[in-house]
Order: C-alpha cells, then sequence, then structure tokens
C-alpha cells in the first residue's frame, strides 16, 4: 500500500503567515508604545529637574539679596530692578546685587550683580563681572532653564503691601532705592503647565 505523508497545505501556510504577521505588528505596535511612553517620561523627568533646579537657584539667590546700588558709568543705579519688557540686548526683567561669590577666574566678589530675563523661550542668568561697570562691561548669559513659555513678575510695597509690576515704583518717591518687601514669579512652560512661586525678601 502506498505510504500518504501529512503535510501542511498551502491554505494552512497562508493562514499561518497572516496569524504571524497580525501578531508581529501587534507586538512592534506594543514595543512602539513603550518606547514613546520611556522617551515622553524621560523628557518629563528631565524638564522637572531642571524646573526645580531653577527655583532651587533663583530661592538661593533671593536669599541673599543685599541693598547695595550700584555704579554704571557715573550713574547710580538701584540694587533690586524689575522691569516687565527687555529694552536692550543686555537687559533683564530682574536684576539685584547679592553677597558675593567665587568667580571661576578664582575672584572673591563681595558682591555680585546678576539678572533673569525670559528670552526666546529659555530663562537665562546674566551674571556680571563687577558690581559697579561702565555702560560697555558685558555679561556673561547662561540658560538656566528651557521650554519657557513665559515668565512674569510682581513685587510687593513694604508700606502698602500692594503689588505692583516694576521695581522702583519712580525714582521720584522719597526712597528711590527701597527694596520690596516680596517678590512673585510666574513661570508658563510650553507644555501647559503654570508654576508660581513667592519669596519674601531679606
Amino acid at each position: 500500500m502506498p505510504r500518504h505523508h501529512k503535510g501542511f497545505t498551502l491554505i494552512e501556510l497562508l493562514v499561518a503567515l497572516v496569524i504571524f504577521a497580525i501578531l508581529s505588528a501587534l507586538s512592534y505596535r506594543s514595543l512602539s508604545a513603550l518606547i514613546q511612553t520611556k522617551t515622553r517620561i524621560e523628557l518629563e523627568t528631565h524638564q522637572w529637574r531642571q524646573v526645580m533646579l531653577f527655583f532651587n537657584r533663583l530661592d538661593n539667590d533671593l536669599r541673599q539679596v543685599v541693598n547695595r546700588p550700584i555704579r554704571i558709568d557715573k550713574q547710580i543705579e538701584a540694587a533690586f530692578l524689575g522691569q516687565p519688557t527687555l529694552q536692550t540686548q543686555d537687559d533683564a526683567q530682574l536684576s539685584f546685587s547679592r553677597l558675593g561669590s567665587t568667580l571661576q577666574s578664582g575672584t572673591l566678589m563681595d558682591t555680585q550683580r546678576i539678572a533673569y530675563r525670559h528670552k526666546t523661550g529659555n530663562i537665562e542668568m546674566l551674571i556680571w563681572p563687577a558690581t559697579d561697570i561702565e555702560s560697555t562691561t558685558k555679561p556673561k548669559i547662561y540658560t538656566v532653564l528651557s521650554g519657557v513659555k513665559s515668565m512674569s513678575l510682581r513685587y510687593m510695597q513694604a508700606r502698602t503691601h500692594a503689588w505692583v509690576s516694576a521695581w522702583p515704583l519712580t525714582t521720584n518717591t522719597p526712597e528711590p532705592f527701597a527694596m520690596p518687601k516680596a517678590m512673585e514669579i510666574q513661570v508658563v512652560l510650553n507644555s501647559g503647565e503654570v508654576l508660581q512661586r513667592t519669596y519674601l525678601l531679606p
């Protein structure tokens, strides 16, 4: 009697290939979704780490604010300045004098002039090489937070506790170099989160 070899028919092979293709597609989609989720979590973790570092840096700087007006050429400028808009290339929304630190050159400064501003999607920190400077002196500029849609600040008057958007109020006030009692900052990220902090000033 003839021996019959049992094997796969063409239809069975096609069905098997279709099932394999479906399972492969589902596996690829699942793996792709996992990779995208992992990448998104890593990006968000990095963003929030940078946010935390920025606010910690700002908090540390504001704790060391000193009422030390500066001299630019022959003009005296208040120790603490806040302005809603930027006027020049080296301008900033927030500028103030703080207790000094050791620069990269090894020079120890008694006081230091620093500033913060929002520009082209980043919050930048500006550091001048000296407290009293010439108008042509350029600051070092560092990006301290990226992915920022906007940054706004306001300041509390010590006597009335009223909030204002610029500081000092005017140079004709009895205390043109007075310090605000507190400062509030609001940062809006590109992702839509609104972050707000209030700092009491020394």
